[in-house]
């Protein structure tokens, strides 16, 4: 199993403002694990940054999120 530090990023839709927490996960499929973040109705993308770390940003019932996993 591979280890990420998870950087999880709610916007608010009214000001504008992110509320952040990051956490240290263990999986050896991130889209597997992005499953609970994402239902039917979510729109998402999926980024492989320069740096190596991967980026969701998920948008739900008009919410967005954003997910940015850095291996640990």
């Amino acid at each position: 199993m591979k280890t990420y530090e998870m950087i999880k990023e709610l916007f608010d839709s009214c000001h504008g403002k992110s509320n952040s927490t990051v956490e240290e996960i263990e999986t050896d499929n991130l889209d597997e694990y992005m499953k609970k973040y994402i239902t039917k109705v979510s729109e998402y993308s999926k980024v492989e940054l320069d740096d190596g770390s991967v980026c969701y940003e998920v948008v739900t019932s008009g919410l967005k999120s954003k997910y940015t996993f850095t291996e640990i």
